[in-house]
């Protein structure tokens, strides 16, 4: 079984976020070497599906919201991953329990 840490959902990135995302979007949990199996929607389709706020930042490039609180939003470095991280905040919280394995990618 693999080693399960937990992540600041805004410190979420690259196959963690993925994973994270992946969790959320299919019906099953993908494993971690099974991740490229899966397809991750694109943040267009969160954005409409969701509902998402997201918009160019002051102090990160981008900012994302799907709460209705500004202080919930979620930074990113590009669109996707604010977008991302913020479907994830929503649904699963400020923290956020993934493979260990795929922080160290």
């Amino acid at each position: 079984m693999n080693r399960m840490v937990s992540v600041r959902t805004e410190e979420l990135a690259g196959p963690a976020l993925d994973w994270a995302i992946n969790a959320i979007e299919s019906d099953q949990q993908p494993g971690t070497g099974q991740l490229q199996l899966f397809a991750l929607p694109d943040a267009e389709q969160l954005i409409t599906k969701y509902g998402v706020w997201c918009d160019v930042g002051h102090r990160h490039p981008w900012l994302a919201d799907m709460t209705n609180d500004p202080f919930n939003r979620q930074p990113g470095e590009t669109r996707t991953i604010a977008v991302f991280r913020a479907v994830v905040f929503a649904k699963r919280g400020a923290t956020v329990t993934v493979p260990a394995e795929l922080l160290q990618q």
